[in-house]
């Protein structure tokens, strides 16, 4: 969660359940069948690009890129927080927290991915927790995300390290972001394995 980028509890959604549950039954056909050979033919999983898309959302509301070094407060790590089980498992999990946040819990959801990732993703978490709490327009905004994932998949030829997640977002808030359409989203991932399990080790939105 860069610049603006967390985990919302008890937030509300403009759309039905239905609407979320319909975007889950079909997307992922495309995602599985289509996506995955698409990015690994053009070497996406590779490149780390940021969203695209983002321009069409406030600046304050952008996750960012999520690339950056390991402030020099941050302590030493000794090892991720509660490594998941499977590849699949570290890359959902790290999903669902990524993409759900708010204005009031931002700061600790970065804190909480950082310490559960290793590498380049939990250097950038750490990174965009500095920057969260001198974000005026965040809190000025009452800005929240919430989503939910469509699909997962392995990158073809990635082996066990590479991933793409699809999801579903939707930012909010007060004023320019009241009015805010719901989008899907496309990130590259890489895990790595740890002691006890498995960590993300990066985490690349590419649109």
């Amino acid at each position: 969660m860069g610049g603006v980028g967390g985990q919302a509890p008890g937030r509300t959604l403009n759309e039905s359940e239905s609407e979320m549950r319909g975007a889950r039954r079909y997307l992922p056909l495309i995602v599985l069948c289509g996506l995955a050979p698409l990015l690994s033919a053009c070497g996406l999983a590779a490149r780390g690009t940021s969203r695209s898309t983002e321009a069409q959302t406030p600046a304050a509301a952008n996750q960012g890129e999520r690339e950056g070094t390991v402030p020099a407060s941050a302590t030493p790590q000794q090892g991720p927080l509660d490594p998941a089980g499977t590849p699949q498992a570290a890359v959902e999990r790290f999903a669902e927290s990524y993409i759900n946040w708010s204005w009031r819990t931002l700061a600790a959801d970065q804190g909480h991915l950082a310490a559960s990732a290793v590498g380049e993703a939990r250097a950038a978490e750490l990174q965009a927790q500095q920057q969260t709490a001198r974000d005026a327009p965040l809190r000025r905004g009452r800005i929240f995300n919430i989503g939910v994932i469509v699909a997962v998949a392995p990158v073809r030829g990635g082996g066990p390290a590479a991933w793409i997640i699809d999801t579903r977002e939707r930012t909010g808030g007060s004023g320019e972001y009241a009015e805010l359409r719901p989008g899907f989203h496309v990130t590259v991932a890489t895990v790595a394995r740890v002691q006890g399990g498995w960590a993300v080790s990066s985490w690349r939105p590419e649109l």
